[in-house]
């Protein structure tokens, strides 16, 4: 009797985690699914395309500066932990636009792999 009981417990066990991974599994691409969605919805964050970030610097820890491109103009000003500060506003000839060379090549993560491993038996 004590036999049937505990094979009857054991089989109910397996089971009971066999339902729980799947409802786990079902949980995490529900939650995929919705972050997703939820992203391309827009809701986060509304972009009229009028304001954008032209470039960022650090001054301290917890000090930027960063200049900002608002309609035609352009704003340079600071944020801090406790405020922000607005600087002055700049004319486009006062900028000095730089174009980042995007050399992004199509590679595998075989050859990347493959590359480091060989640099490190170099080196040793």
């Amino acid at each position: 009797m004590l036999i049937l009981l505990t094979g009857f417990s054991t089989i109910a066990s397996v089971f009971k985690l066999i339902f729980l991974l799947i409802v786990f599994i079902l949980i995490l691409a529900a939650s995929q699914y919705f972050t997703r969605w939820y992203a391309k919805s827009g809701l986060i964050r509304k972009q009229s395309g009028n304001i954008s970030i032209i470039e960022t610097y650090q001054v301290a820890p917890g000090k930027n500066i960063y200049i900002a491109k608002i309609g035609d103009k352009y704003v340079s000003f600071m944020v801090s932990k406790d405020n922000i500060v607005k600087l002055t506003e700049l004319d486009e000839d006062e900028l000095a636009f730089h174009e980042v060379e995007q050399n992004i090549k199509e590679t595998s993560f075989k050859d990347v792999f493959s590359k480091m491993i060989a640099n490190r038996s170099k080196k040793k």
